[in-house]
């Protein structure tokens, strides 16, 4: 047991090369050793055991305790002294005793000082002890100038062997294991997040130093699936009652005609007949070293300013609905790495169809008017959630936007192509499209092969314009336009912020 002590008195160090070095210099300086406040110091002990290593920083030594050995009681033909002290004689036959780590554990004559010392440590080397108030118990039930036989027995019965001695049981001095740092710490922290959300494993890579990571991504709260909320009542809003939703009564939802939610979806074909967003093909792709069979892809069939209505939480259809694919956990590995030019990026570590849903834009959910009141470094995380605003025409309703500057996913560090590989369509299944704040949806563009970067175009009405033959060099550059490193052959050459 390591204690943090509050002077640098080498006898109160957990090592006995320390102690009898103490012990040495005690004997020069001391005539008569003390042990007159030894209990203050161990409750002391067992307070701080909790507290960093006092030499290296790292966490405190713990105490491995084999837990149920049996009672430590004296041997039957050991001697015992007229007064209330009692001496360990007899060492533990455990492999990993003290005497194996190079420590002797050598008889000597009972005192008060020193050998109140030598017997606490040799007392904890040979009985099993519960936690550090059960040591502290043993020792100040006893003399304050003694150190009892006061052993804890805890759980079921030890398989180990017996030791030959009347002293049984055996505690093992170990380090914890140092604390991650870095990219390790902070791949963990997201890990464990995308795991609690049943998503695939996020990796960070190699390739990123940890003198490469910002000190806001520590504190950085990762969201796979939902908005965070910093205003009330924006998330009063998105909550919407029960009884606004409109629910199916489908086991399986296989027609859209027939589905109940989707009522209001405005995907169909040229008859005017409902469609789902998404394709009931399954196909089975190679992901590396394995087979996949993916369904549900996405079918591209939406018209601008179209939302996707996929089924909700009061439909009665199971998870493995065909209508609900964006709001499934993530089911692909995704790495972040380090890109040539523009920093961060995110990839695939598996072969993607066309039409694969990869996931959707997280972060916290704000009036658009309110982007004007972020911190400039906040700006470049922004994403506008109009998917349903036709560009030149009056769009009614509130808008809103997403900040993932502080809290989202890996969709935050997907870079700006102007031949991007991935698109991004609306997607309702929280909350109604009335309220205006569906989730950004990112799906495969094209077959995307394994390690290509994930990209979207930041500005797609610039890409319409020269589709319309308008051309780049006709347009207006923003002042806030930046520099474009897409480094695709259709760059447009800048982007507008």
């Amino acid at each position: 047991m390591e204690v943090s002590w509050p002077d640098d008195a080498v006898h109160k160090r957990f090592t006995f090369l320390r102690a009898q070095a103490y012990e040495e210099k005690k004997h020069k300086r001391l005539d008569k050793p003390s042990a007159a406040n030894w209990d203050k110091e161990i409750e002391s002990a067992c307070r701080c055991t909790d507290e960093p290593d006092a030499e290296d920083g790292n966490a405190a030594s713990r105490l491995r305790v084999r837990r149920g050995t049996p009672r430590s009681t004296l041997s039957s033909g050991m001697p015992r002294s007229s007064s209330s002290k009692r001496t360990r004689g007899p060492t533990p036959s455990n492999p990993l005793s003290l005497s194996k780590r190079g420590v002797s554990a050598r008889k000597r004559s009972p005192s008060i000082g020193d050998d109140a010392f030598r017997s606490l440590m040799f007392n904890l080397s040979t009985s099993t002890v519960e936690s550090p108030r059960a040591i502290s118990k043993g020792v100040t039930e006893g003399s304050k100038n003694a150190i009892t036989n006061h052993s804890v027995k805890y759980g079921q019965a030890s398989t180990s062997k017996p030791a030959s001695s009347a002293m049984k049981g055996d505690i093992i001095f170990v380090r914890s294991a140092k604390p991650l740092r870095g990219r390790a710490h902070l791949q963990s922290n997201w890990n464990q997040a995308a795991q609690e959300a049943g998503a695939a494993d996020l990796h960070i890579s190699s390739e990123i130093v940890d003198g490469d990571i910002g000190q806001h991504l520590y504190k950085f709260k990762y969201m796979e699936r939902s908005y965070h909320f910093d205003n009330d009542g924006l998330q009063s809003i998105f909550d919407v009652d029960p009884g606004a939703f409109l629910a199916c009564a489908c086991t399986t939802c296989q027609r859209a005609s027939r589905c109940d939610c989707q009522t209001e979806s405005e995907i169909t074909n040229e008859r005017g007949h409902k469609l789902y967003a998404y394709s009931g093909v399954s196909i089975s792709i190679c992901c590396g070293t394995y087979w996949q069979l993916v369904q549900g892809l996405f079918a591209f069939r939406i018209p601008q300013g179209v939302e996707v209505i996929e089924c909700n939480k009061y439909c009665r259809c199971g998870p493995m609905c065909g209508n609900r694919v964006a709001q499934k956990p993530r089911d692909i590995p995704i790495e972040i790495f380090k890109t040539k030019q523009c920093g961060w990026g995110a990839r695939c570590l598996v072969a993607l169809p066309k039409g694969k849903v990869l996931g959707i834009y997280t972060g916290t959910l704000l009036r658009r008017e309110d982007v004007e009141n972020l911190p400039p470094e906040h700006i470049g995380y922004v994403f506008d959630l109009d998917g349903t605003e036709v560009r030149g025409q009056h769009n009614a309703g509130d808008k809103f936007s997403v900040d993932s500057y502080d809290c989202g996913n890996w969709t935050r560090f997907v870079n700006h192509s102007c031949s991007p590989s991935m698109k991004v369509y609306s997607v309702v299944f929280d909350t109604i499209r009335e309220v205006h704040m569906p989730y950004v949806a990112f799906v495969a563009a094209r077959d995307i092969p394994i390690g290509e970067e994930l990209t979207i175009d930041y500005e797609p009405s610039a890409a319409e314009d020269m589709a319309e033959g308008t051309g780049k060099q006709k347009r207006k550059m923003s002042p806030t336009a930046l520099l474009c490193k897409c480094g695709s052959k259709r760059c447009r050459g800048w982007i507008k912020q």
